[in-house]
Formats: structure tokens, sequence, C-alpha cells
């Protein structure tokens, strides 16, 4: 018996209430990183699982995965996407992860151009609205329950020098999951966040290769975390499932961070 929603189960062992059986989720942005992560996280919890970004995993998908690629700025794109996959799967999905995100520029707030505040907050921001608006209004017309990851960042709590419009989306995008947490309670539809902190992806390898001083990059983002390290995509993967299981049944509305101890200093 599901508990996305408010049904109550009594002594049910934790590591059952974890699997994803019989369950359909989107993940975006699931070709690679953190995303990719979730795909195979997922996978390995029984669910059938619906992948989508602007280009195809380098590695093939495993078994119970199916690719489509879209723009997610794109209305029009999203409702084709959800169609396509929706058929491929043959069902709606109950588990959205909106894990498709850009840093965008470094540039600051008096250099950063207009084109610059939209192309981040489209895929961050809208990106995750369009998807979350076409998931929703599916599970209400099938009055079924859901659940919504939303993949943010620490970025989304606390300010810097660096990618101010990063910052501002990954807030902007952790009030749209509260918002939508109360507004669809009653509904059985929740919706959470995750906060990593730095993880070892395709990104910041590519970010540490490219530095001028790549040591030094390595050891400031380290002692940025108590705990010594960067996160592995794997990690914050597994948080991602939690929040997507009936073990969170009653977490809803919630900022989970995943940061190795960054936001508790």
């Amino acid at each position: 018996m599901s508990t996305v929603g408010a049904s109550i189960v009594y002594n049910v062992p934790v590591h059952s209430m974890m699997s994803l059986a019989g369950r359909r989720a989107l993940v975006t942005g699931g070709s690679g990183g953190i995303g990719r992560a979730i795909v195979d996280e997922f996978l390995d919890l029984g669910a059938a699982i619906g992948v989508t970004d602007l280009v195809a995993p380098e590695v093939d998908l495993a078994s119970g995965a199916v690719f489509c690629a879209a723009d997610i700025t794109d209305e029009t794109d999203v409702q084709r996407m959800f169609d396509t996959l929706t058929t491929s799967l043959d069902g709606a999905f109950d588990i959205l992860v909106n894990c498709a995100a850009i840093a965008g520029t470094g540039r600051p707030t008096h250099l950063a151009s207009a084109e610059d505040f939209d192309h981040v907050f489209a895929v961050n921001v809208k990106g995750a609205f369009l998807c979350g608006g076409q998931f929703i209004a599916r599970c209400l017309e099938r009055d079924a329950e859901g659940v919504i990851v939303n993949v943010s960042s620490i970025n989304g709590v606390i300010g810097s020098a660096d990618i101010p419009l990063y910052h501002a989306t990954k807030a902007a995008l952790q009030l749209l999951s509260k918002c939508d947490a109360i507004t669809y309670a009653d509904r059985k539809i929740r919706s959470n966040c995750v906060l990593p902190g730095s993880t070892r992806t395709e990104l910041t390898l590519r970010a540490q290769a490219e530095s001028d001083d790549p040591d030094g990059y390595v050891r400031r983002l380290v002692q940025a975390h108590p705990i010594g390290r960067q996160a592995l995509p794997e990690e914050i993967a597994r948080v991602v499932a939690f929040l997507a299981s009936d073990a969170s049944a009653f977490v809803t509305g919630a900022d989970v961070a995943a940061d190795g101890g960054y936001t508790a200093q």
C-alpha cells in the first residue's frame, strides 16, 4: 500500500518503505552528474524511469529507463515529453525529480545582462515550474498521490560574491516548492527540496581542470565543508530517494541539506 501522501502504515520496515517498485519517476537533467546518479538509484529501488535532458546520456541507461530529449523551458515541448514518456512507460508518473539546472554567468549584478538573467531563470526556475505544473495537473486529473523532489543547492540559502543569479534561482525554487507543498497537501501531493553542497560531478571536475590552481580549487571546496570532502553524486541520490519514497510520507515543504555541514556553520 502506498503512503506517498497521508496514509499511515505502522510496523513496516524502513527498507520496505524505501522501495520504489511499481512507481514511475521522471528525472529532468538525468543524463549526467547528480541526475544520472538519481536515475541509477531509483532503478536499483525498483522504479521505472523517464529521463529527460537536452542531450542523451553518454553511457547507455539501464533496463527500466527511457530517454526523451526535451527543452524544459518550452511549455509545448514539456507537454510533448510527458506524453511521450508516459506512453513509453505505459502509465503516468508518480514521482517528479527536478534536477536540470545550469550555473549561468558568474558576472556580478552590475555586469550581468538581462539575457544572462533570463537564461538561468528559464532553466532553473521556469523549467521546474513547467514540469511541476504538468506533473501536478496529471496527478489531479487521476486523483492520484504524487511526490516532487526539487534538487536545489546550499546556494539557495547563503549569499556569496560568485554566481549571484544562480543563488537567486535556487532560492526561488525552494519557495516554489514550499508553496506547492502547502497548496496540494490535501490532495496527497508532497514537495520537498534537497540542498547539495559541493558535489564531485563532471562539472566540478571540469572547473577544477580549467582552474589556474587545480589543487587550490579543490582545497577551497573541501575546507568549506566541515566533513572535509565533496559529496559523491550517489550520496545526494540517496537523499532524493528517501524523499521520493514512503519512508518520508510525513515530510513535505522541507529543505533537506546534504552539504557535509556547510550550512551548519
